[in-house]
């Protein structure tokens, strides 16, 4: 299961693999693949603080 933990180490290695990239517009591309990644955690992240009723336990739980 995809966690909020997860998508921020895929941001991280999107960082950690654009920084070894030489084309600017591929650079570019893969930072904003991590970019989308970290948005989505902090959304998910968002929605369970302000909506935890409506989180499944089993999802809250791994979400912790």
């Amino acid at each position: 299961m995809v966690t909020t933990k997860s998508l921020r180490y895929f941001a991280d290695d999107c960082c950690a693999w654009a920084s070894k990239v030489d084309n600017p517009s591929q650079k570019q591309t893969i930072l904003s693949a991590g970019r989308s990644w970290a948005a989505t955690a902090d959304a998910i992240e968002k929605k369970v603080k302000e909506r935890p009723d409506q989180v499944l336990p089993d999802l809250r739980r791994k979400l912790n």
